[in-house]
């Protein structure tokens, strides 16, 4: 049994047991050094080891013996001093080991570097030897093979061994010193009074008892810490009464402070003390061991800076959690402060906590107690729901009371007019007129008090810069010295709390609390107050959008229309006038619309007709109703005074009070046309709230809309009757001549067959005719008001001829080459008479356009395709092309039917333009697809592509024909 469990322990863990208990056996620091020589060698293979105990106090490492590859060797045995930030120093302090390919070629460690050339030490693994926190010394293990340094499990075995020897070596350091204390002479031992490691407290319970006064007591306390931790510096600060920062008291540096530090003391406020401040707010010692290498955001930097140390360590003077104070201890150097100075300096603090002075906490405590009973008076207040000003006029009251102030005064901020007015001041005014509202502020002025956590404080404001603004209104009610406070400090500005005196004043700190706080209470009443002037404004918007909606809901005329819109727009916006500047697609003159002004000087000259184009107001507000405004939704508005408008504008807007004036056109769409600008004008001090604004163009764009679709309604009711009209008209003549022409050919017959002897001419003229006649029967009595389909059939080199024969007369005329090329042979079954009108159509076109001995070509193609379904589908491609011109215009609307504006004047209104748009609707509703564009050798195409084998929507059927040899 006992051999099966040994051999599942390898060698090396079994040597690393045996090297512990020999060291737990050690009762002298130089018997730990063999154990860990031979584990070196025959375990670990390593020829060079080295044990040096740490020195806090000369901060150097005292060799006690190992080995080397040449056996023993002085270097063993000497002392080696850390320079700090040195590689050993940031062993020590980092707390971790490292390795090293060659100590010998190391340059960070040029105190060993020489020895290692002469020994011939390379590879090199250094451990810090740490116990609680504490370091003990450094260990150093390698051999000479460069780059040989410990692995796997050599890494885990050395660790436990670091760990068990720094446990050795605290447990023979402490029987040493305890050792030495003893067998020391008694005259030394009563030398000197110094603080031993396991008596920290009670030496400094000792040394306060034995002071007569408080600052010598408190004067014992540092002198005490000082000898125990033997830093450079221990400070401390005491809190300002009045002013939020702190001053260095007293420090100890083992000799008195001079002079200069006493009439100077330094000082940081809570600001630059950062987050360190609410690490010690909260009860936390914050500690520095090298502020070249600190990330933490607690770190005092700014104080260590002030200071002029590299390690620090901090702990609050806490009452209550109150920061009044704190204690420092300051080394020069980088320095790992351990547990027993931290809670000696946190012991230290808290004496000085009860002694602090019983006047100051009196003072607070009475501030304190101040400020809560006039903020749960003003809370109370307000749970109870009283009348508000009386609530405001009491805080007033008690404020000018309190504090010795003669004005008081709670403004709250018009995001109008950027001014402050008075909600409330004290004492009331006489009569019923408030004071005058305050200017606005300067931008610095008010990221001033939008940041500020507390009242701010003006001492003398005859000297001042800030609030420059309100120099004007303050130096009529007499004020020197000022408190400002905003009732919502670290947000948006809303509202300030003023108090003043008529004579320059050093504000306290618990002073400013106090009107902080009692800002903060009022701020409730004030965003109420704003809430409630919000609420009725937006009632009062919303109630007049809805009548205005609703006006323009119920009326279909357009003149009610337009003076009902300018209605309701003067009743939401309250202004005195409101005209509208209008005009028909097509003209480039305006007349005016507009009700009854509510006051003779806003009159308008409602005869004047205005160029539109010419006259400056409208063309700007006409070039702005063409922008974007997804990124700015008032980009359509024109704001601009009476003073700033052009002499042919003041002509027919000439009301001599106006002053402030909003200009926007009826333009529902950049891509439509405007029909009409709106103007809106008030007297010169009116200012346009956000909410009125939005509201007025919400409605202007109701009444764009109403306005276009009235108008369009009215164009197309008017062309449907005109087309009505129109198509009666034709229809009654058609059927007329149809009926004259029908009697003349039953005349003709009856001759031709009366007569055998008859021109064989005549008899086929008369025929013709018949056919003819014919044609026409289907039109007069199936497509009286709409479109019918007919069903005819005819080849396609018939149906060309017969176009070709219609524009002979423009072929003679401009002596014009007309050729058809790839006619194929193809019987086309659909409906041929639609098909010729528009072949004819395009040929007419190509003919009107075509310079003299021009060309134009037909070119007629077959194609095959897949269709809609993933069915196999054919087409026949006619193609006309020419070298006339085309106006550009023409085509795009051509191409954007859609998207017309039926209102705008276009070239579509008159032929060819005409006769083309209706070919395109034409083919749409026939199933073709008809294209115009220019080519890229300047010819212009005309396409057009019909679908075969496609009778379902009885267009064309391809018929076998038997083809030309």
């Amino acid at each position: 049994m006992t051999s099966a469990k040994s051999s599942k322990v390898s060698p090396a863990l079994a040597a690393l047991v045996n090297t512990i208990k020999q060291l737990q056996q050690q009762e002298q620091i130089g018997g730990l050094i063999a154990p860990l020589v031979s584990f070196a060698k025959e375990t670990l293979g390593m020829s060079f080891v080295w044990l040096g105990l740490y020195n806090d106090a000369t901060k150097q490492l005292i060799g006690q013996g190992g080995t080397t590859p040449v056996g023993d060797h002085p270097f063993l045995k000497q002392k080696l001093t850390l320079a700090p930030g040195s590689l050993l120093d940031q062993v020590l302090m980092n707390r971790k080991p490292i390795s090293l390919p060659s100590l010998k070629e190391e340059a960070r460690l040029a105190e060993l570097r020489e020895a290692a050339t002469r020994l011939g030490i390379q590879g090199t693994a250094i451990y810090p030897i740490i116990r609680h926190r504490q370091p003990l010394g450094i260990l150093m293990i390698g051999s000479t093979t460069w780059g040989d340094t410990l692995r796997g499990d050599d890494l885990a075995h050395m660790s436990l061994l670091v760990s068990a020897l720094g446990a050795e070596l605290e447990g023979l350091t402490a029987a040493q010193a305890t050792k030495t204390t003893k067998t020391a002479p008694e005259g030394k031992q009563a030398a000197a009074p110094t603080i031993t490691s396991d008596d920290p407290v009670r030496y400094l319970l000792q040394e306060a008892s034995r002071a007569p006064s408080l600052g010598q007591r408190i004067e014992a306390l540092l002198l005490a810490v000082h000898q125990f931790c033997q830093p450079q510096r221990t400070s401390l600060f005491w809190r300002d009464l009045e002013q939020p920062l702190y001053r260095r008291r007293s420090y100890t540096v083992g000799k008195p402070q001079s002079r200069e530090s006493q009439r100077q003391p330094l000082a940081i406020t809570q600001q630059e003390l950062a987050g360190c401040y609410t690490a010690l707010a909260s009860g936390q010692t914050v500690s520095v061991s090298d502020s070249q290498s600190v990330v933490s955001a607690t770190a005092p930097l700014r104080l260590m800076q002030m200071l002029n140390c590299r390690a620090l360590v901090a702990t609050p003077i806490l009452v209550g959690t109150d920061v009044v104070g704190f204690l420092t201890l300051e080394r020069n150097e980088p320095y790992p402060w351990n547990d027993t100075e931290k809670k000696l300096l946190q012991v230290t603090a808290e004496l000085l906590a009860l002694a602090a002075p019983t006047e100051r906490l009196e003072h607070l405590l009475v501030q304190t107690q101040r400020a809560q009973s006039l903020v749960s008076e003003l809370a109370q207040a307000i749970c109870d729901e009283q009348d508000w000003k009386q609530v405001l006029h009491h805080a007033g009251e008690k404020l000018a009371a309190d504090l010795g102030v003669q004005w008081v005064f709670l403004l709250a901020h018009n995001s109008l007019t950027q001014a402050f007015d008075v909600l409330f001041q004290y004492p009331a005014p006489r009569g019923r007129d408030r004071h005058p509202p305050f200017p606005p502020l300067q931008k610095m002025d008010w990221q001033l008090l939008e940041t500020a956590t507390t009242a701010i404080a003006l001492e003398d404001y005859s000297h001042e810069l800030r609030l420059y603004s309100w120099k004007e209104v303050l130096g009529k009610l007499n004020l020197q010295s000022l408190l400002v406070a905003t009732t919502t400090p670290g947000h948006a500005l809303e509202a300030l709390l003023l108090v003043g005196r008529t004579e320059p004043t050093v504000w306290g700190k618990s002073q400013q609390t106090l009107v902080q706080e009692v800002a903060r209470t009022l701020g409730l009443i004030s965003h109420q107050w704003q809430l409630q002037k919000t609420n009725t404004q937006q009632e009062q918007v919303r109630s007049a959008m809805l009548a205005g909606l609703t006006a323009l809901q119920r009326t279909q005329n357009l003149e009610r229309i337009e003076l009902t819109g300018l209605q309701q727009i003067m009743n939401l916006m309250q202004v005195p006038l409101v005209a509208l500047v209008t005009w028909r697609p097509g003209q480039t003159v305006g007349s005016i619309v507009a009700p009854p002004p509510g006051h003779p000087k806003f009159a308008i000259r409602n005869e004047a007709e205005i160029a539109i184009y010419e006259d400056p107001l409208l063309h700007s507000a006409l070039m702005a109703s063409q922008a974007d405004v997804t990124s700015n939704p008032y980009a359509w508005l024109i704001q601009t005074t009476a003073a700033e408008l052009d002499p042919r504008t003041r002509e027919w807007l000439s009301g001599p009070d106006i002053g402030q004036i909003l200009a926007i056109a009826l333009r529902t769409d950049p891509e439509y046309e405007p029909s009409g600008v709106l103007i809106v004008a008030d007297r010169r001090d009116r200012l346009w709230s956000t909410l009125h604004l939005e509201a007025f163009i919400t409605l202007v764009n109701h009444l764009a809309w109403a306005h276009r679709s009235t108008s369009l309604i009215q164009m197309l009711t008017q062309g449907w009757q005109t087309l009505e009209i129109l198509n009666w008209y034709k229809h009654r003549r058609l059927e007329q001549v149809y009926s004259q022409l029908a009697g003349l050919c039953n005349q003709l017959t009856q001759w031709v067959q009366q007569h055998p002897e008859a021109d064989p001419l005549l008899r086929r003229l008369g025929t013709l005719l018949q056919t003819q006649l014919e044609s026409l029967h289907p039109l007069l009595s199936h497509e009286v008001w709409q479109l019918d389909k007919t069903t005819d059939t005819a080849g396609l080199a018939v149906l060309l001829k017969r176009v070709m024969d219609r524009i002979e007369n423009w072929k003679q005329r401009k002596q014009l080459w007309i050729q058809v090329h790839n006619q194929p042979v193809l019987t086309l079954n659909g409906d041929i008479s639609k098909l010729e009108f528009i072949l004819y159509e395009l040929l007419l076109f190509a003919c009107q356009r075509s310079p003299s001995q021009g060309r134009i070509d037909i070119w007629c193609q077959q194609i095959e395709g897949m269709g809609q379904g993933g069915k196999m589908q054919s087409w026949l491609e006619l193609s006309i092309t020419d070298n006339g011109e085309v106006e550009p215009q023409l085509l795009i609307k051509l191409h954007q039917l859609e998207h017309l504006d039926w209102l705008a004047p276009s070239s579509l209104d008159q032929p060819p333009g005409r006769h083309l748009k209706v070919c395109f609707h034409l083919c749409q509703r026939l199933g073709y697809n008809l294209d115009m564009y220019k080519l890229e050798d300047g010819r212009f195409l005309s396409r057009l592509l019909i679908p075969l084998n496609n009778s379902d929507t009885g267009t064309f059927e391809l018929q076998s024909s038997q083809p030309r040899q």
